[in-house]
């Protein structure tokens, strides 16, 4: 049956869209190899994101050839240390360690050379060992046991660094790699004691900022209730509450639907603690449960928003998003599509490349390029991100 008119007219831009940004990533390539330009460990995350239309290293066109010199750089000896970390050669810590344990394991999915691939698997096995034993890092809280954090052996934890390795661990598992369950039990564990049960959401995890509702805090009492608010200077600010002293405030809600009355950032790091959560077999927990309703209800609130406009980390949150409700055959997975649609076709720029705005902060056009070329490839569904576990 044909595509209704409306449907295969935004298949195309999509389409279109995917294209211009792969042909902008081909312009960012360093004669080494490496694809980069202001963020850190953009190469691995570039790969992924050329490897997701369907372009394979063996290809003679300008894609494949690009993918090829790009796995050179990422498998020469200088860039992993004998204990198998690739976060110490470009400073980019435990987060570039994931991105290229999972490109390696998703090569070993396709490679068609025998002696590279042996090196790709030696490599990826290394890495793949290198994260479980990271997370047996002793931690200052219990609260912290079970997750990861920027370095290896980091005395904290936090929910984007842990899902990450979560992704890593998951791909490696396809590649044969063997994860032990108390290793997925430990994780969850952890993502669960950084949700809010009082919002129904999840933290970022180390200082978190939302406190639930009930808790207690010296001196002040029980929290009864954490109001937003936008300040003179335009500042979004919260109101706490305690027993005992509680007075109605005037206030005028956040400007944007696309904020719930919690931090700005809560949307990428619900979507992040739900991918964790499914990813650990925990899929359907009342915590994992929570955060989808969340996710959907702030997508529902008003079908023209964009997150890109007015949230904090928009290219994580669509990203993290996409791979938690698009990897999962639900009703309401095609609205995850919708919404990375929505947020990056229209906000691509001209050179086909997209950018961040987070308060000013510029992470990179390759790094935001490759984040939002991995969300719209979800339709393809050839990467090992989108696979069930």
């Amino acid at each position: 049956m044909p595509e209704p008119p409306a449907t295969a007219a935004a298949a195309d831009r999509v389409e279109a869209s995917v294209q211009a940004g792969v042909a902008f990533l081909l312009t960012q390539q360093q004669p080494n190899g490496a694809i980069s330009d202001a963020a850190k460990y953009q190469t691995s995350l570039t790969a992924l994101a050329l490897t997701g239309p369907g372009h394979p290293p063996q290809d003679k066109t300008p894609e494949g050839v690009a993918l090829r010199r790009a796995i050179f750089f990422v498998l020469r000896a200088d860039r992993q240390t004998a204990d198998g970390y690739f976060g110490a050669a470009d400073s980019s810590l435990m987060h570039g360690h994931a991105v290229t344990t999972l490109l390696l394991c998703e090569l070993l999915r396709r490679s068609t050379d025998p002696e590279q691939e042996e090196l790709i698997r030696r490599k990826a096995r290394a890495a793949h060992q290198f994260i479980l034993r990271s997370q047996a890092a002793a931690k200052a809280s219990r609260s912290d046991t079970g997750g990861w954090r920027y370095l290896p052996n980091a005395n904290d934890s936090d929910v984007p660094v842990t899902a990450r390795q979560l992704l890593s661990l998951h791909a490696g598992t396809k590649a044969g790699f063997a994860v032990p369950p108390v290793a997925a039990q430990a994780a969850a564990k952890y993502l669960k004691n950084v949700y809010a049960s009082a919002y129904g959401l999840f933290t970022y995890g180390p200082t978190s900022l939302v406190t639930q509702a009930g808790s207690i805090l010296p001196g002040k009492g029980q929290l009864v209730a954490r109001i937003p608010y936008i300040d003179q200077r335009g500042r979004l600010c919260y109101e706490c509450h305690f027993a005992g002293n509680y007075r109605a405030p005037t206030l005028r809600p956040p400007d944007s639907l696309m904020q719930p009355p919690v931090e700005r950032n809560h949307f990428s790091t619900s979507a992040i603690g739900l991918l964790g959560l499914r990813l650990c077999g925990q899929g359907n927990t009342l915590e994992a449960n929570s955060a989808a309703t969340f996710l959907l209800n702030t997508m529902r609130a008003d079908p023209t928003a964009r997150i890109i406009a007015n949230g904090s980390w928009p290219f994580h949150a669509v990203f993290f998003n996409t791979l938690a409700l698009q990897r999962y055959a639900e009703p309401h997975a095609p609205l995850a599509t919708q919404f990375a649609e929505r947020n990056f076709v229209v906000g691509q720029s001209p050179d086909g490349s997209w950018t961040d705005n987070f308060k000013g902060r510029h992470i990179g056009r390759v790094y935001c390029t490759s984040l939002a070329l991995l969300s719209l490839e979800a339709k393809y569904r050839r990467l090992t991100i989108y696979d069930p576990p």
